[in-house]
């Protein structure tokens, strides 16, 4: 008996990592799937506001009626999903979404279709809370590496095979025909989501570690710099993807002439290089000396983006933009995930303030550029964008760039017997 001792804590340690690998795939698994239907569903309802011959604004309100609700449901879905079995609730919220689409194509106007779109945001926001808490609280497992995955993974389907996937179907087999198989994506997400979510999604506990959340209340929170600083370029952010996201098929068509089958290219590039950040220069970003001077440039790489949507309008410098985008936008989420894994802070509570300051900025990103877009131009938009994002970074890089100071960030960061995960 005492000579088996020995091995004990190796079988421990295999079946730990076997259990990590197999939650990490399953969880990547229907986080894709879950991209793909939002990806599609992005595209058909930007395809079946421009049937209805929606104006700018109209077809704003439809894009952004889904992120407002999104943004109105967070707070509620964290408080059912901590009395509740994720299992159920996903479930029953993915069924009730397949439903929505089956009737989606059918309304007779924009209106409706706002509405529609306004009651999936509810449904979604319990969707997304759900999974971004789960992988907030396992991310200290999984290893600083995998910090970008499930945003990674999300925005793949979302911006990439997505949008390539609603575009196709519509092509080949009509706009109501997308709608019902995305309905039936919907019905599979809920099969799947009932195999992979657990029980709760309370943090797991773990020998010699406490298990105190740490700062929890929002006026916690926002006396933490590093909450604060992550909170403002997560809002930020989500402004311009959402109007980026919501008028780039536009620009191809109405500007760059482009085929309508051909637009969607421009949401695929983007997409496609914030994933391949978020997917393989995790450890790259997270673990350099230069963390801090990535994380600044890669906010400078959006706003030269932004003055080049505004400034040149062809295929290259376009092509160009959306890469220079995806590329900033990846590596702010990646810096902006870790910080969050690794503060005291409770991650269910700043995982429903991420996801609802997010889709806030989304909603008044989208409802905005809709707005300018129809009193001053569509490029004029970009280049508005361009002001806060300046002035967030002139006041958190443009200083400490000057000064040469080393990060501030880090060492706030650090574990405490009260925070250590």
């Amino acid at each position: 008996m005492s000579e088996s001792l020995p091995f004990q804590p190796d079988a421990a340690v295999s079946a730990r990592e076997g259990e990590l690998r197999a939650f990490l795939l399953r969880f990547i698994g229907l986080t894709l799937l879950s991209g793909v239907t939002i990806g599609m569903n992005k595209v058909l309802a930007t395809l079946l506001g421009l049937h209805l011959h929606v104006s700018n604004f109209q077809l704003a309100a439809i894009s952004s009626a889904e992120t407002l609700a999104m943004a109105l449901g967070t707070i509620p879905a964290g408080y059912i999903l901590s009395r509740g079995n994720p299992k159920h609730l996903y479930a029953g919220v993915s069924l009730s979404l397949a439903l929505a689409f089956c009737v989606l194509p059918w309304l007779p106007g924009w209106q409706w279709v706002a509405l529609l779109m306004f009651l999936v945001g509810l449904c979604i926001s319990l969707r997304i809370v759900a999974m971004s808490t789960v992988f907030l609280v396992r991310l200290p497992e999984l290893g600083q590496g995998k910090a970008g995955w499930y945003k990674g993974t999300l925005i793949l389907g979302m911006q990439f095979l997505g949008p390539l996937c609603g575009n196709y179907l519509i092509a080949q087999l009509g706009l109501k025909a997308g709608f019902l198989i995305s309905a039936l994506m919907f019905a599979i997400l809920a099969v799947l989501g009932w195999q992979v979510l657990p029980d709760n999604t309370a943090p797991r506990k773990q020998a010699g570690h406490s298990t105190l959340p740490g700062a929890a209340s929002l006026r916690e929170l926002l006396r933490l710099p590093i909450v604060r600083v992550t909170y403002l370029f997560e809002i930020l952010a989500s402004f311009t993807a959402s109007s980026v996201g919501v008028f780039s098929i536009l620009l191809a068509i109405r500007v760059l002439h482009w085929p309508a089958h051909h637009s969607v290219w421009l949401m695929a590039v983007q997409g496609l290089s914030c994933v391949l950040v978020l997917l393989f220069l995790g450890r790259f970003v997270l673990a350099s000396r230069y963390r801090e001077q990535l994380y600044g440039g890669a906010h400078l790489a959006i706003m030269a983006a932004l003055l080049i949507l505004g400034l040149w309008p062809s295929s290259i410098a376009y092509l160009g933009a959306s890469v220079l985008l995806g590329l900033g936008l990846g590596v702010n989420n990646l810096v902006n995930t870790d910080n969050i894994a690794r503060a005291p802070v409770d991650k269910a509570r700043v995982s429903a303030h991420l996801t609802l300051f997010g889709m806030v900025g989304g909603t008044a990103g989208a409802l905005a550029a809709g707005r300018l877009a129809d009193l001053t131009g569509l490029r004029n938009v970009f280049l508005i964008w361009l002001f806060p994002w300046l002035a967030a970074w002139l006041v958190f890089h443009g200083s400490r760039w000057l000064r040469r100071a080393p990060p501030a960030a880090i060492p706030s960061l650090a574990p405490t017997a009260e925070s250590a995960p």
